[in-house]
């Protein structure tokens, strides 16, 4: 009978651990959760062995060190679409209201604080990514990989993870690395002067505005979040 068996997670935990734990019955959203060095398991709960034999556990601490010029930019961008739109489509309408007149309630603005966050986590990683690589040769391709994730970003209309990687990008930071960016392709370095331009802040952001705007682009698209707030 199926109560003989329960839904397992084995990951990496810090350090380099393998652990297993049992999910409960009414998870939901196990696409969207599950980590990068993650597998899920059907387990019988009258079974005490592990779920992975040696060779799987090292196959899996191996996955857990991936390096981001390991990944495809289009995963990556795709996996930032899933993450953004996951938090953006459970902010509910009452929450833009009481953000807006600064109203202070008991349900709050829960999911709208979580998504304003994003922008400033994934900006954060970019920047961090970047300037703890001691290598000229792979710092520069660690930028360029980072145009390629914006340019998806903004392929799959994502606008909130594009202008968050642009910034992270633009900040003093990254920007004062010189002799790295002297090394970007031209192809790269004008895709993001392109992308950057999108963030002027002249007339109401009106380069951004235009676009969203436009009669190509369709639903569901991801906004920018500081304009979504003006």
């Amino acid at each position: 009978p199926s109560t003989n068996y329960t839904l397992c997670e084995v990951s990496v935990a810090e350090g380099g651990f393998v652990k297993q734990r049992t999910l409960p019955d009414q998870l939901k959203n196990l696409a969207e959760r599950i980590g990068l060095a993650s597998r899920y398991y059907i387990k019988n709960i009258h079974d005490s062995e592990t779920l992975l034999p040696d060779e799987n556990t090292q196959d899996l601490q191996k996955e857990s060190h991936v390096a981001l010029l390991q990944l495809n930019p289009v995963e990556v961008s795709t996996q930032l679409m899933v993450e953004d739109f996951t938090i953006f489509r459970q902010i509910e309408a009452t929450e833009y209201v009481e953000d807006l007149f600064e109203i202070i309630s008991r349900y709050g603005t829960p999911n709208l604080t979580t998504f304003s966050a994003l922008v400033n986590r994934e900006m954060m990683w970019v920047i961090s990514e970047i300037v703890a690589e001691q290598n000229i040769h792979k710092r520069m391709r660690v930028i360029k990989q980072f145009i390629k994730i914006a340019r998806q970003c903004k392929e799959t209309q994502n606008f909130n993870s594009m202008f968050a990687i642009v910034s992270g990008l633009g900040h003093g930071s990254v920007v004062r690395l010189k002799s790295t960016w002297e090394k970007i392709p031209s192809k790269y370095q004008r895709l993001f002067n392109e992308m950057q331009q999108l963030m002027d802040p002249s007339r109401n952001m009106s380069r951004y505005r235009n676009l969203i705007n436009a009669d190509n682009v369709q639903p569901p698209i991801i906004p920018f979040y500081p304009v979504v707030k003006k």
